[in-house]
């Protein structure tokens, strides 16, 4: 498949398969997780800007790791998955998201989501959003490191049996970036504007070659 940026350089990309980060990227969750995770530092008596800093395109296994060294991990993990896991229903897509998988679906051309999510979450979050359903994921609980490790990448490719080289990656976070550049996919980026990647501010951009 081709498409174009729309007032982006003239640039064709060209790929076989498309794999999707969740949050930030194909749905409007981030502020909802900041808000948690905010929170839960807050009560932890933990420094929230370092948290949220931390965590953006991170597993909340590891977050809650990098913070807490003590038995109550998986306690605080525990807790933080059911807040996430309520606040979902509120969760948006980001514009013309489900026009773009639908145009995918149409072309036959595969695609996955490789979230930092756990795969109850990313279908929540997917059906909240009215989106389509991904017949392939790759979730937090898939992988034994997460992003910025290329792990969910390279696996997400295994699993539409793609080169990663033929893939292309939407993403939001640095890690998120990091790890895909590691496996070796080319990175459209999505919200932020940054010189260095082809981005876009919503799936609204993109031009449909073929």
């Amino acid at each position: 498949m081709q498409i174009l940026i729309q007032d982006q350089p003239f640039e064709k990309i060209e790929f076989q398969a498309v794999l999707f980060d969740l949050d930030g990227t194909l749905v409007e969750s981030t502020g909802l997780i900041r808000d948690i995770l905010s929170h839960w530092a807050v009560e932890q008596g933990l420094d929230a800007d370092a948290v949220l800093n931390f965590s953006h395109g991170k597993r909340t296994q590891d977050i809650v790791a990098n913070f807490i060294h003590d038995e109550s991990c998986s306690l605080h993990y525990q807790k933080l998955t059911e807040k996430f896991l309520a606040a979902s229903v509120h969760t948006q897509a980001i514009q013309a998201a489900a026009t773009f998988i639908q145009v995918l679906n149409q072309h036959h051309v595969p695609w996955a989501v490789v979230s930092s999510s756990e795969r109850e979450l990313i279908f929540a979050r997917m059906q909240a959003a009215d989106l389509p359903m991904p017949e392939y994921v790759v979730a937090a609980e898939d992988i034994v490191q997460g992003k910025p490790n290329p792990e969910g990448y390279l696996n997400g490719a295994k699993l539409l049996h793609i080169p990663l080289e033929q893939c292309v990656v939407f993403e939001d976070s640095a890690a998120g970036i990091q790890a895909a550049q590691a496996a070796g996919a080319q990175v459209i980026v999505v919200g932020a504007e940054d010189a260095a990647y082809t981005h876009i501010s919503d799936f609204g951009q993109i031009k449909y070659l073929d």
